[in-house]
């Protein structure tokens, strides 16, 4: 539906100034770069030109992860179109043409460096030349894909990364995150990572925090949902937050409903052997979509903007309906209820 690039600025326009704030902003890109053939055989493709990745970084967007189940839609070619694509204005996590799994900065500030390693658990192109080309990271959820994984984020610590935030791709699309993605991401988390963000199930899920055996306490997003996104494009409040069959996206209420995790890192004197101080909480991004009062028009005005416990207070008494959304709504770590992050 947002057929220009320029629609990504008013998307994500009510977002800016939250984004001014942070030294680093990621976001996951779900697509491939180029142009969609009317040959494909295939029935779901994502493929943007690139001036769609300018505009995700005028939006105030500093990195993005190019790894995810769409990165191969296009193939090899595509893949590399979108590494080329973010060059320059984009930090490119978990795909490059040297090492996908190689730890990124994120942000660095008096010395010490904030990194992030990026993966996804599969693509919809299969065991194809772009799966194979080492220029994605791929950790399947297998004790192999694992193992790739845990190496990653030891690397990044060996490496001189102050912190490691880890984010993949993974999960059953509109369903709650489930068991094998949450046994990767304890995995993760128990290797060193300060932070989880998983993606891919375009609804929200709970925050869980694992105690790792050396006694820190690592958030795991377990899904983040979506941050710009038309599905969901027909529900009304009026309706319940998830339909029966929550595969039925045009009516659920919940695909338009995503978490922005927001971390701060404080870290001790240099030689000191004190642990990095991490704390964090989550904004919940609804989105507006124009379509709901006027399905004549095929570009309606879609805006990401963030959800007021106050201001949006119907639309928060019907979201809390869903068991996910409730959690997270009625949790101690939602930013614009408690004012405070949590550790």
């Amino acid at each position: 539906m947002l057929l220009e690039p320029s629609q990504i600025a008013t998307a994500l326009a009510p977002l800016r100034s939250l984004f001014a704030t942070a030294d680093a902003v990621v976001a996951n890109y779900e697509t491939a770069t180029g142009q969609v053939s009317d040959t494909e055989d295939r029935r779901l493709i994502y493929g943007v030109e690139p001036a769609w990745m300018d505009a995700v970084a005028d939006s105030g967007v500093t990195a993005v992860t190019i790894a995810n189940n769409h990165a191969c839609d296009l193939g090899r070619v595509g893949l590399e179109a979108s590494i080329r694509a973010a060059e320059g204005s984009l930090t490119a996590l978990g795909a490059a043409n040297d090492d996908p799994w190689r730890a990124r900065t994120i942000a660095e500030k008096n010395g010490h460096r904030v990194c992030a390693v990026a993966w996804t658990t599969f693509t919809n192109n299969a065991r194809s030349s772009c799966e194979k080309s080492r220029e994605l990271a791929l950790a399947p959820l297998d004790r192999k894909g694992t193992a790739r994984a845990v190496s990653a984020i030891a690397d990044a610590r060996a490496s001189g990364c102050d912190a490691t935030i880890a984010i993949f791709h993974g999960g059953i699309e509109y369903e709650p995150q489930v068991y094998r993605v949450r046994t990767q991401a304890f995995a993760i988390a128990e290797a060193g990572a300060d932070a989880v963000i998983i993606h891919h199930p375009h609804v929200p899920s709970p925050v869980r925090v694992a105690i790792t055996s050396d006694g820190r306490h690592v958030p795991i997003f377990e899904s983040i949902g979506n941050l710009v996104s038309n599905q969901g494009e027909s529900w009304q409040e009026n309706l319940p937050p998830t339909q029966t069959d929550h595969r039925i996206v045009y009516l659920n209420g919940t695909t338009r409903a995503g978490l922005l995790a927001e971390m701060d890192f404080a870290f001790p004197p240099t030689g000191s052997k004190a642990r990095v101080e991490m704390s964090w909480g989550y904004h919940v991004i609804w989105n507006d979509n124009d379509h709901v009062s006027d399905k004549t028009n095929k570009t309606p005005l879609i805006e990401a903007r963030l959800l007021s416990p106050t201001g949006d207070e119907k639309l928060v008494t019907n979201l809390s309906r869903d068991k996910a959304l409730r959690e997270l709504l009625c949790g101690p770590c939602w930013l614009e209820a408690s004012g405070t992050k949590c550790r």
